[in-house]
């Protein structure tokens, strides 16, 4: 096994294939991978126990070719803390830790609001911006207050699905560009969405029907490259 700044990768599949020292960002990659051995039913196990995001990941990998749990069926799963500096980072910290646990394929996920004007914040801490015990409104607050005096307004969700499997890792991104609202526009929704439009609608991300919101979503994006990936073994 080989550990690549504080992220262990199985079987010495991963190897460091760019150092972004601008943005202290490292990729990982999978090299020399054996899929030889995949079952005939693929079990993938989501990283997660927020019921919201099982929801939607279960809905967004339908038309994959496995069957997927969460970690509510694993109740000794432990927390995974997301100390990376990247949203690959905490995607893979918490899709080894599932795969380590249960054995099975793992999923693990990370999701960044970047604004522009913030210099790229909330970024990988958009969970936890307003603090470590701060909800979604209390962030969604924060944001809006930061941006009260900017003209410039525009932002970008990006997400990272790390597919964590015995011989490494794959990794499955998705980006969705628009600007933050002047104020929420909607009670829906999930963590940053009320407040985000998207390009080329007058709408929150929030407001979009759920077939609109799966066909341009950045978590939607990532997730039909995992779909295609996972149909193609």
């Amino acid at each position: 096994m080989i550990d690549v700044s504080g992220i262990t990768l199985l079987n010495g599949a991963a190897k460091i294939l760019q150092d972004r020292d601008q943005n202290n960002l490292l990729d990982y990659s999978v090299s020399n991978t054996n899929m030889a051995s995949i079952p005939s039913l693929l079990q993938l196990v989501l990283a997660t126990r927020n019921t919201h995001k099982a929801a939607e990941l279960k809905l967004l990998l339908g038309s994959a070719s496995v069957e997927t749990l969460d970690l509510s069926a694993f109740p000794g799963a432990p927390p995974v803390p997301e100390t990376a500096s990247t949203l690959k980072g905490n995607a893979t910290l918490k899709a080894l830790s599932a795969q380590r646990h249960t054995g099975l394929w793992a999923l693990g996920d990370d999701t960044g609001l970047y604004i522009d004007a913030l210099d790229g914040r909330p970024g990988v801490h958009s969970a936890r911006f307003a603090g470590e015990q701060a909800d979604a409104e209390a962030n969604r607050t924060l944001v809006l207050e930061l941006l009260a005096d900017k003209s410039d307004r525009t932002a970008r969700f990006s997400t990272v699905l790390a597919l964590a499997h015995p011989e490494g890792v794959h990794y499955f991104e998705g980006h969705l560009s628009g600007y933050i609202a002047r104020s929420a526009l909607s009670t829906q929704g999930f963590g940053y969405e009320s407040i985000f439009i998207p390009d080329g609608f007058n709408i929150s991300l929030a407001q979009l029907s759920r077939e609109e919101k799966n066909k341009i979503s950045h978590r939607a994006q990532s997730a039909t490259r995992l779909v295609n990936f996972i149909n193609n073994l």
